[in-house]
């Protein structure tokens, strides 16, 4: 009985590691693990399959030459964590394939402990060489939209302004020619002008304000906040301040998604205040819209067909093209809060080159 026993227990040792083994042969990941001298002890078929490299190659060799040398820091340091036993968050790297060229990889490490003691690294990595393409394009097409923004605005400014300011001097010539008891009613024509060119002036902006460019992203929420509460009913309030200026696609993607967080406040939230909060950890950047609206039910939101009512989409979009993250906080009758998350080292990433 013990002798079958033991038989039995050997036959599902080797049926669990042949499905082990198998599951690890036919990933569509890269599995491997490392000693914890950095050397690669052991990596599954798949590495070939998208680098090109055989396993041959690198088995028995130290890890860092793999690695784009940019992102190397970012390797050890995780790599060190896991040594003391941690298991650090998801991260990226870029890893050199045959070809010279760089993949984009996605890695999440572990260690493996024995007697309490770690004795080697475990590891995925997974080819987002796709997602940072997909990125890359969105990112193209938003600098697309905002160069053209950028033209409707100097339009809008400039030379409707000129067209204004030709009205207003054939206006005062016409006024020298008419009695005064007439000239009056021109006046509140130039009145009336001159209100048109202060909203064409407030629109230009917000559409695509020089003052992002030239200050950066709170001074451009608080001019936007201001345009918002003059034009409606809605009381806004810029809190916090970012330690440095952003990149440039960051700084455009917050202000546009905290200009269509506004826009929905007033047109359908019935919101009366709405405050706006920038928070800085690090290399996370947290911008958060809260507002004192009617609310709704999120889940419900999210799954009508098509959510463009609320521009989710484009906030998406916008987020997805520099890495970032979003999460909407509402319920009927609470008001809304829309969170906004955005790595920066994650961001940092999608300014390289896909493949050098």
């Amino acid at each position: 009985m013990a002798h079958r026993g033991f038989r039995e227990a050997n036959l599902a040792l080797r049926q669990s590691e042949e499905r082990y083994r198998s599951v690890v042969e036919n990933a569509k990941d890269v599995i491997y693990t490392l000693s914890i001298d950095g050397m690669i002890t052991s990596m599954n078929p798949f590495f070939e399959t998208i680098t090109g490299w055989p396993l041959a190659d690198w088995v028995g060799k130290p890890f860092p030459p793999l690695v784009y040398p940019d992102d190397l820091p970012i390797a050890l340091e995780h790599f060190q964590r896991v040594l003391r036993g941690e298991t650090p968050p998801i991260f990226e790297l870029r890893v050199r394939a045959k070809s010279g060229e760089y993949i984009h990889g996605e890695f999440t490490m572990t260690p493996l402990i024995k007697d309490e003691q770690v004795v080697s690294v475990l590891g995925i990595g997974r080819d987002i060489t796709e997602r940072k393409r997909a990125q890359a394009a969105l990112r193209r097409l938003n600098e697309t939209l905002e160069e053209e923004a950028k033209r409707i605005a100097h339009a809008l400014h400039d030379e409707a302004g000129q067209l204004l300011a030709s009205v207003h001097l054939a206006l005062e010539g016409i006024a020298r020619d008419l009695a005064p008891s007439v000239s009056h009613r021109l006046k509140a024509v130039k009145g009336l002008l001159d209100q048109i060119e202060a909203h064409l002036r407030q629109l230009s902006h917000e559409l695509r304000p020089t003052i992002l460019d030239d200050l950066g992203l709170v001074p451009a929420l608080e001019f936007l906040s201001e345009g918002v509460s003059k034009r409606t009913k809605l009381q806004v309030t810029v809190e916090g301040q970012t330690i440095c200026r952003l990149t440039t696609p960051v700084e455009t993607a917050l202000y546009r998604i905290v200009q269509e967080a506004l826009n929905n406040a007033t047109r359908h939230a019935k919101a009366s205040r709405a405050r706006i909060r920038l928070e800085q950890n690090g290399h996370l950047i947290r911008c958060l819209i809260s507002d004192d609206g009617i609310g709704f039910d999120v889940q419900a939101a999210l799954n009508k067909k098509g959510d463009k009512g609320l521009g989710l989409i484009g906030i998406r979009e916008r987020l997805n093209a520099i890495g970032g993250a979003y999460r909407i906080i509402s319920a009927p009758g609470q008001g809304t809060t829309l969170q906004v998350e955005i790595p920066l080292e994650a961001h940092d990433a999608t300014q390289d080159p896909v493949s050098r």
